[in-house]
C-alpha cells in the first residue's frame, strides 16, 4: 500500500483534494464498501482491487474489535 502521507503531501503540493477516513468514524465501513464496490466494477488492475480488499478487511475488523465508533471530528 502506499504511503498515505506521502499521497497527502503530494496532494497538497498540487492542490489536490483528498479525503481521509479513520476507523472509528460511524460511516466509514459503509463508505470504504462503497467505494471498493465502484473499484470492483471499474478498475482492471488486480492488485489495486486487492490492496482496496485488504483497507475494507482492516476497517470491518477494527469494527469488530472496537465497539464504539462516534460521528466523525
Amino acid at each position: 500500500m502506499k504511503n498515505p502521507i506521502q499521497m497527502i503531501k503530494q496532494c497538497a503540493e498540487k492542490d489536490e483534494p483528498y479525503f481521509v477516513l479513520r476507523g472509528q468514524d460511524i460511516c466509514a465501513l459503509a463508505a470504504v464498501e462503497t467505494y471498493y464496490s465502484e473499484v470492483k466494477a471499474q478498475v482492471k488492475d488486480p492488485y489495486f482491487i486487492e490492496e482496496i480488499e485488504e483497507i475494507l478487511k482492516d476497517f470491518r475488523a477494527y469494527r469488530e474489535e472496537v465497539s464504539r465508533t462516534k460521528v466523525p471530528d
